[in-house]
Formats: structure tokens, sequence, C-alpha cells
């Protein structure tokens, strides 16, 4: 999580689906590249490599990994709707 007086959610694929266990292995070219670029751009906008985007106001993120579910990221998201 990063904090800020405004929070995003977000869901990313950070692990495949599993038959076995409720996340797999970590998605190397697709979660963790998108979570990246994500965390890249909130800092660009909260101004750690210049000018903050809106002054004053900081921007956090709440970052999930549905782990490739339909139904694992639902929860997820209703879990970050419900502030948990």
């Amino acid at each position: 999580m990063v904090e800020g007086h405004i929070t995003i959610g977000a869901l990313h694929m950070v692990h495949e689906r599993s038959v076995e266990w409720l996340c797999g292995k970590i998605m190397d070219q697709g979660g963790i590249q998108a979570l990246e670029a994500m965390l890249y751009t909130l800092d660009h906008v909260n101004g750690k490599y210049g000018h903050m985007l809106i002054p004053g106001v900081r921007i956090g993120v709440l970052a999930k990994d549905d782990c490739d579910t339909d139904i694992y990221g639902l929860e997820q998201a209703l879990e970050f709707i419900r502030g948990e």
C-alpha cells in the first residue's frame, strides 16, 4: 500500500491461476510489469522525480493480486471497498 490523501484500488494478475493453491507462480511478464508500471507512474504523479501533478495532494494505491481468478479478484475488490 502506498499512503495518500486519495487512495485508488488496483487489481493485478501478479500470480498465475492454480488448481491446487489459491495462487500459482509469479507472472513475471504480465502481472509484475503492470504493477511496477503503476507504481512508477504513481511516483511521477506524486512528485518523486520533479513537481507534483496535483500540488498538495498525494495519490495512494492499494494494490491487490487477483491470481488470475475472477472470483478471488471480486473478493479482493470487495475488501477494498469495505476498507479492509
